[in-house]
């Protein structure tokens, strides 16, 4: 696996370099459509019922089947990859969002009333940073999700680390297989770290909005 990456370094780093790029770009998406879509949501009943059911239902399709779908409309390359990324990345950031911001305890929102807060304040003083933790677990699936994705872009010529593990498969070479897939595992792993990370930062700030000031 090493003596291939090395031997063909220039083409290793650039399927890398486009993994990595469709899998941010995707989630880069994912959090500014699913936070703004779960925040109109969580307070239309209707609305949120509508859009989580959709999302939901968004959940179940595989993603190569999302990718073949939209091939006829959008063709092939990057542009249906991402928009196939998204749409399966887009359901956890929704459906968190929503529920979160929904969940926030009514006692601590009176409190914050009863200070003469504004809706606008409580929403970004209060709601938000208590329901930053499950906004970014929805973030890390979609991410987890994304990278996962990723690799399947290559059967629409997006190119990425999908290409390494389709060459290795249909030319019986391990070493190819594995550079692709080793190297998957290692930037979904290093998503899952990020955002552990961030999670645990969340979960301490969030005593800081409990009380309104």
């Amino acid at each position: 696996m090493f003596s291939y990456i090395l031997d063909n370094w220039a083409k290793y780093e650039a399927l890398v370099i486009r993994h990595i790029s469709l899998t941010f770009i995707a989630l880069a998406i994912c959090f500014c459509l699913g936070v703004a879509l779960g925040a109109i949501c969580f307070g239309n009943q209707i609305l949120n019922g509508v859009v989580t059911s959709v999302a939901g239902g968004l959940r179940v399709v595989p993603s190569l089947a999302v990718m073949l779908i939209l091939m006829p409309v959008l063709g092939v390359g990057i542009v249906p990859a991402l928009t196939a990324l998204v749409l399966i990345g887009l359901p956890p950031v929704v459906i968190n969002t929503a529920s979160a911001l929904g969940a926030v305890d009514k006692n601590i929102i009176e409190a914050a009333e009863a200070c003469a807060m504004s809706e606008r304040r409580i929403f970004w003083k209060i709601r938000m940073p208590l329901a930053a933790p499950f906004i970014i677990t929805g973030l890390r699936l979609a991410g987890l999700s994304a990278s996962a994705g990723a690799i399947l872009a290559a059967y629409i010529g997006a190119g990425g680390l999908g290409e390494l593990i389709l060459s290795g498969l249909s030319q019986y070479r391990m070493d190819i297989l594995l550079a692709g897939a080793v190297t998957t595992m290692a930037i979904s792993l290093s998503i899952e770290c990020a955002f552990q990370a961030l999670y645990a930062v969340s979960m301490r700030n969030r005593g800081c909005a409990a009380e309104p000031k």
